[in-house]
Parts: C-alpha cells; sequence; structure tokens
C-alpha cells in the first residue's frame, strides 16, 4: 500500500450503478472533500455496495482505487 497522506484534498469519484436500469450506463458522480480520511469514510459508509465497487479517489499523490480505499478504511476505523 502507497503512503497516502490523509489530510490532503480528495474527489471521489464512482458510478451510481445502483440506480440505473441494467440495460443502460450512465455518468459517473463526484464529491470533493477537503481530506482524504473523508472520502474513504463517504465511499465505504455512504455509499451503497452496488456503487462503492466502482469507486476511486483522485488527490494530488495520485488515484486511489477501491482495494486502496477499502485498506485505509481499515486503517481509519482502527
Amino acid at each position: 500500500m502507497a503512503k497516502w497522506d490523509l489530510d490532503q484534498a480528495a474527489t471521489a469519484l464512482w458510478i451510481p450503478v445502483a440506480e440505473l436500469p441494467p440495460d443502460q450506463i450512465g455518468g459517473g458522480q463526484s464529491k470533493i472533500f477537503d481530506e482524504l480520511r473523508s472520502a474513504v469514510l463517504f465511499v465505504m459508509d455512504e455509499l451503497l455496495p452496488e456503487d462503492r465497487g466502482t469507486a476511486m479517489i483522485q488527490t494530488d499523490q495520485g488515484m486511489v482505487s477501491i482495494e486502496e480505499i477499502e485498506k485505509l478504511y481499515k486503517k481509519i476505523k482502527s
């Protein structure tokens, strides 16, 4: 796991697949956060499980994959 700065600004990105009919592909959604920590908590605690699988977080350090988000979440919660 990369060493992520949890205090840096971040933008959560996801596709709301739970809201779409199965035969449609929709556009993505985004939400800006002052801290990566808050973006991780949003993805893991607020997004529906189906949408969470499409999530990633953009930071100045790079893109945080869902696998990395899950690891960061465990770290934040411990």
